[in-house]
């Protein structure tokens, strides 16, 4: 299955949560996301522009808890978007599933923490990420670049810098001083 996606910048993540509840988005998750890349020695998979990734979605009051695993394959530029392969499932025991990955001679390579806000409407899907020391953004993923497109206008926000960098790029290019891979929420952030 493919991803196809861009990240909008420079977002007031509760102006953009109230347009979407005007429009009548459904809410999907509230909470914070923890995340673990897992790499072979040598980082193989890094190397190869690809992720295998754990994910442990603690949810805000109302939503649910789950634990998710996931491989995305090489981005592409296709029609303005990041396009890239993704096959994710879930997990009963994020604990077991990560001592397995140990194992089998996996390492963490990345850990950090999010909190995450996610809607659903009219077949795009938008994720509202505030991470610890840097300014919010916004992911919206739908079936092709007209859906996207169509996402934009109706929350106004065609003037916004859109970008089709993952989030290890963009966080190299706007905030390198920030420590991407070991980004914590600390008591009192966000």
């Amino acid at each position: 299955m493919a991803e196809i996606e861009i990240k909008i910048l420079g977002i007031d993540v509760n102006k953009v949560a109230e347009r979407l509840a005007s429009l009548g988005a459904r809410p999907l998750f509230s909470g914070v996301v923890k995340c673990l890349h897992f790499d072979l020695p040598g980082e193989t998979l890094r190397k190869s522009h690809c992720l295998f990734r754990l994910r442990r979605w603690e949810g805000d009051p109302g939503f649910p808890n789950k634990f998710e695993i996931c491989y995305k394959g090489p981005k592409q530029i296709i029609d303005g978007c990041k396009v890239r392969e993704e096959i994710e499932t879930t997990v009963a025991d994020a604990d077991r599933f990560e001592t397995l990955m140990n194992k089998l001679g996996y390492h963490v390579t990345l850990n950090n923490d999010k909190h995450r806000r996610s809607y659903e409407w009219e077949g795009a899907h938008f994720d509202l990420d505030e991470y610890p020391q840097v300014p919010a953004y916004m992911e919206i993923e739908a079936l092709n670049r007209a859906g996207i497109d169509r996402a934009v206008t109706a929350l106004g926000l065609e003037k916004y810098e859109q970008s089709t960098e993952t989030a290890n790029e963009l966080f190299a290019r706007l905030w390198p001083k920030v420590d991407f891979d070991h980004l914590k929420i600390a008591k009192g952030d966000i």
